[in-house]
């Protein structure tokens, strides 16, 4: 797995998050998204893997994270109502999906972030933190270009 691969799947993933919000620069779940893009991967640094997504999870909770998914996947619009809990499920399902294509979860996980959960705690924790990190990285320059911090 190249990091240009890595990249170019952030772009292409962030495209579509940017496709589905009506006000784009100025959106609120954007703006949102880029503090999450920010955030996270100190949390993981800090709390670890698992716990980090876990958070997001919580954070967003079921129903959004369902919600955003549908709307990621079938590039619909997202609205700006509950926008941080939708920028935590972004962000959790953003990177949910690249651990698919980077085979290190069942792509049938990506809808059930607990069997995820599951599936990386069993030795594959480490593994996915490192071949990840690129693409995070890339989200959060692509998300500090366009969107206006939050605030």
């Amino acid at each position: 797995m190249s990091i240009s691969e890595n990249v170019s799947r952030a772009i292409n993933d962030f495209d579509v998050l940017l496709a589905s919000l009506k006000e784009k620069d100025k959106s609120k779940v954007g703006g949102s998204f880029r503090a999450r893009c920010r955030e996270i991967p100190s949390l993981i640094e800090d709390v670890g893997f698992i716990p980090a997504l876990s958070f997001c999870y919580a954070k967003a909770k079921k129903e959004i994270y369902d919600e955003i998914k549908e709307k990621l996947n079938q590039r619909i619009e997202i609205d700006e109502k509950d926008f941080m809990e939708k920028s935590y499920g972004i962000y959790l399902y953003l990177t949910l999906k690249r651990l698919s294509e980077l085979k290190l979860i069942d792509k049938t996980h990506v809808n059930d972030p607990i069997q995820a959960f599951e599936e990386l705690s069993q030795g594959k924790e480490r593994v996915a933190s490192m071949l990840i990190k690129p693409y995070l990285v890339q989200l959060k320059k692509l998300a500090e270009a366009v969107f206006k911090a939050e605030g």
